[in-house]
C-alpha cells in the first residue's frame, strides 16, 4: 500500500475494476481534481481518469506540461477511497495541470460546473 495523500494536480496510478458499460477499466492513470482539504480529512479524493483516445469532446482536455500524455476526461469523475486501494505516484504537479484544465474548460470553450452561470 502507498503511504500519502494526493494533493490536487496529483497523477496516479490505479486499478478501480470492476467497471460496467463505458466507464474506464483497469490499471490507468488518474489526476486528483479535489482541494487537499478533502483527502486529509475525508480520506478521499476526486478523480478524473486519463486517456490517450483521439476522440474529441467538449468535456476532454489534453494533459499539458507533464510527462503522462493523453486526454483528461471530465465527463468520467470518480470518488476514490485511496487507502482501500493500492496506488502508485506517477506526476506530483503542484496543482497547476488543475488550473490548465480549468482554463481549457471554462475560458476557451465557456463550460461552468458551478449554478447559475
Amino acid at each position: 500500500m502507498v503511504k500519502g495523500v494526493p494533493q490536487q494536480g496529483d497523477i496516479i496510478k490505479i486499478n478501480l475494476d470492476p467497471k460496467m458499460g463505458h466507464e474506464q477499466k483497469g490499471y490507468r492513470p488518474y489526476i486528483a481534481l479535489s482541494h487537499r482539504l478533502i483527502s486529509e480529512y475525508a480520506n478521499i479524493a476526486i478523480f478524473a481518469p486519463i486517456s490517450n483516445t483521439s476522440r474529441k469532446y467538449p468535456l476532454y482536455v489534453s494533459l499539458k506540461k507533464t510527462k503522462t500524455t493523453g486526454v483528461v476526461l471530465l465527463d468520467q469523475l470518480v470518488t476514490i477511497d485511496y487507502n482501500a486501494r493500492q496506488f502508485k505516484f506517477i506526476i506530483l504537479t503542484m496543482g497547476a495541470t488543475v488550473q490548465i484544465i480549468e482554463y481549457e474548460v471554462v475560458a476557451k470553450k465557456g463550460i461552468y460546473f458551478t449554478a447559475g452561470r
